[in-house]
């Protein structure tokens, strides 16, 4: 039971995958801290999203989806002066270094390779959300990357 005081973290899930969708969302549901999830299933549905003003606490974005990929929906959110400070979180199943040099190089908060078990999914989010994206700076290379398997 969550303490009424605590106000959920808004996550925004962007990813076409309906099976990791509800992996997550099962994840999320095993936590001590309340979430509130959001879902988006491809690029456009998510700059949708953000264009509506009711903006998510963090984004949990996969590379690989339709319409609009990944890396296009991070460089439009940081190209957008009312969304650049929304922590983007990429989350995909790719750990090619140039995807994740790529994601660094336009400021993504942090990249996560999706962890394989469901308690590896858990204790990722459990990681995630103690980081306080509010007052951290920008992570050097060494520390962008989070893979807990």
């Amino acid at each position: 039971m969550f303490k009424q005081d605590k106000k959920p973290t808004h996550i925004l899930f962007s990813d076409d995958d309906t099976d990791d969708a509800l992996l997550f969302t099962q994840a999320t549901d095993l936590l001590t801290s309340p979430v509130l999830l959001s879902f988006a299933e491809d690029g456009e549905q998510l700059m949708r999203y953000l264009s509506k003003g009711v903006l998510p606490d963090m984004i949990f974005l996969d590379l690989n989806m339709p319409v609009k990929n990944g890396l296009e929906c991070l460089a439009e959110i940081r190209n957008e002066k009312n969304l650049d400070w929304l922590p983007v979180i990429v989350y995909t199943t790719s750990d090619n270094p140039k995807d994740i040099e790529t994601c660094h190089e336009l400021k993504a908060n942090l990249y996560v390779v999706k962890p394989t078990s469901f308690e590896a999914i858990i204790r990722t989010l459990k990681k995630i959300l103690l980081i306080d994206f509010k007052h951290q700076e920008f992570p050097s290379m060494k520390n962008f990357l989070l893979r807990i398997d």
